[in-house]
């Protein structure tokens, strides 16, 4: 079963089964907006909890443990990719790998690779594009000025 919802004037079709989220694509328009599903996304985003929950046995095993400590990240703060790469294989050498794994992220938003930024607090690399990367930050209440990221929001996992 698929979703079409508006989260922050941002479209997607989020894709089910049963209550396992396996996929969620960026449409173009808004033109439907399933509300009780809204609800149940908003929990699941902010609060980590909910009626529906991530299917990470579908995602690629070669890219699952980075998605799975991205998923980690709490809302309203960021990471870099550097210091994802330490904590997944203990050093930040594999930071260009783990942007590489982002951009095959099969669950945007929920799974916030959005809330992965570069060692100088700049927006780097989204799916679907730098714009909608800071919106997304935004909404979280995150501080971005001149495409930098205000440090306050940055945490070590």
């Amino acid at each position: 079963m698929n979703y079409k919802i508006c989260y922050e004037e941002i479209p997607l079709k989020v894709y089910t089964d049963g209550n396992k989220i396996y996929k969620i694509e960026f449409l173009k328009t808004c033109k439907e907006n399933n509300i009780d599903f809204l609800a149940e996304f908003l929990k699941l985003l902010k609060e980590g909890r909910s009626v529906f929950f991530i299917d990470f046995e579908k995602i690629d095993p070669s890219i699952r443990l980075i998605l799975e400590t991205v998923y980690k990240i709490p809302y309203g703060t960021v990471t870099t990719y550097g210091e994802i790469s330490k904590k997944v294989f203990n050093t930040n050498d594999y930071a260009r790998f783990v942007g590489s794994a982002l951009s095959k992220n099969p669950i945007p938003v929920l799974i916030p690779c959005h809330r992965v930024i570069d060692r100088n607090l700049r927006l780097h690399g989204f799916s679907g594009g730098l714009t909608l990367k800071e919106k997304l930050l935004k909404a979280e209440g995150i501080e971005i000025k001149n495409g930098k990221v205000d440090k306050r929001f940055l945490i070590n996992l």
